[in-house]
């Protein structure tokens, strides 16, 4: 298994990425990455019990605090996905914060927790993909998740598979 190690930037914030390449068991490179990202992330990291079928494990990946940072949390991301098309994206932050939606929303109870959600939709002028971002804070946590290509009782599920 070769592992490769690379900084990339999603919505305006780094993440250090580990991509996992050369295995075939999908559902244990998924457990082996998350173990070893949980050692650098002074929180649990909660995943998805449930996923969309046919979808698994793309990167997960943590970005820190830095000698330029005013604040001092943690991001961690991890993308599901099996095209460029579908894919699920999780984000958990150790600071709890005040989400001000930008287009109408919907907001959930799940088991107590508040959770918000809104429409959104990523492409190019050629391409769009459209979905759905949750938000919701938790212990602390702030939690995102993105679902692309999915309908809303996919995304649901997926939120719910989180909040027990």
């Amino acid at each position: 298994m070769k592992r490769v190690l690379r900084f990339v930037s999603l919505a305006g914030i780094g993440f250090l990425v580990i991509t996992v390449m050369g295995c075939t068991n999908k559902e244990n490179v998924a457990g082996k990455v998350i173990a070893e990202v949980q050692k650098d992330v002074p929180f649990t990291i909660i995943v998805p019990s449930y996923l969309p079928r046919g979808i698994s494990i793309v990167p997960a990946g943590i970005s820190g605090p830095t000698a330029n940072e005013i604040h001092a949390s943690v991001v961690m991301g991890i993308t599901y996905g099996n095209s460029s098309q579908k894919f699920v994206s999780v984000t958990e932050e150790n600071v709890n914060i005040s989400w001000v939606p930008t287009h109408p929303y919907v907001t959930y109870n799940i088991n107590g927790v508040e959770v918000m959600s809104q429409s959104v939709a990523i492409g190019s002028a050629t391409k769009i993909i459209s979905g759905l971002m949750y938000v919701w804070n938790r212990n602390g946590i702030h939690f995102e998740v993105d679902v692309y290509g999915y309908d809303q009782t996919q995304g649901n599920k997926v939120v719910e598979s989180m909040i027990k």
